[in-house]
């Protein structure tokens, strides 16, 4: 499998998620569902590196997206300076979502996933708490929170169908990601997700982009040593993960 079939089924997915909502007239008002593709390649990161893989797995990877598009919906009703109505359809949107993604696991008979991902869901809101209340959280708390709310539905998912080795580079790649996003909009000045609403985190940029660094680092040389990974998932995922910096550089540069 080379890069162009990997993208290939990624595209796939993600065409299978917006079939899931096609039908709702709340489209026409707010937009298609958010897919973060870099977040639904390395939860295929089992289908993509041979791993056995049947209807089900389908089913519940398109459900956990449609989490992700739930939970993005939510929060642009507290990020956007939006009007009552739009604030309104954007909550429906993601109630939309989270109806469809308990409607797919039922429908497959995932009672215990459904659970599960619904602890994951609780889990998330109390950590995206940590970003809006005045209790003094460490760095490494944030960055724990972080790499948590973008990651542990899928790292259920993985676990749940017994993908348990994938798990590590999934979070680690996932949180290096946010946290590149993170830094490159403060840099431009525009607003972030984490950092805007932390003080900790916006009086220590500086070790965030060390924190940053080190990840990457420390995951490219896991990723290329790594007796689990075929070579063309390593040559993936290490292209995504150092893709950002080289936009960085040659921005600098």
């Amino acid at each position: 499998m080379n890069e162009t079939m990997i993208t290939q089924q990624v595209n796939q997915f993600k065409s299978d998620i917006l079939m899931q909502t096609r039908q709702s007239t709340l489209l026409n008002y707010t937009g298609t569902p958010i897919i973060d593709e870099e977040r639904l390649f390395f939860t295929l990161l089992p289908l993509l590196n041979g791993e056995d893989w049947d209807k089900s797995e389908r089913i519940s990877v398109i459900a956990i997206s449609l989490i992700f598009s739930a939970l993005a919906a939510h929060d642009l009703v507290k990020e956007q300076n939006a009007t009552s109505r739009e604030q309104q359809l954007q909550v429906l949107a993601g109630d939309y979502y989270s109806g469809k993604y308990y409607q797919l696991l039922a429908k497959d008979k995932k009672i215990d996933l459904i659970q599960q991902l619904s602890e994951c869901v609780a889990s998330i809101t109390e950590h995206k708490t940590r970003f809006y209340d005045q209790q003094n959280y460490t760095f490494e708390q944030l960055v724990g929170s972080i790499q948590l709310i973008e990651s542990k539905p899928i790292e259920q998912f993985m676990e749940y169908y017994s993908f348990h080795d994938y798990v590590f580079f999934m979070k680690e790649a996932l949180l290096l990601a946010s946290l590149k996003k993170e830094i490159a909009a403060y840099e431009r000045m525009e607003a972030t997700f984490y950092i805007d609403k932390s003080t900790v985190l916006k009086t220590n940029v500086n070790l965030l982009q060390t924190e940053i660094k080190k990840i990457e680092n420390s995951l490219i040389q896991d990723v290329r040593s790594s007796e689990l990974l075929k070579e063309h998932v390593k040559h993936a995922i290490v292209e995504r993960v150092t893709k950002c910096s080289l936009e960085t550089q040659l921005r600098e540069g």
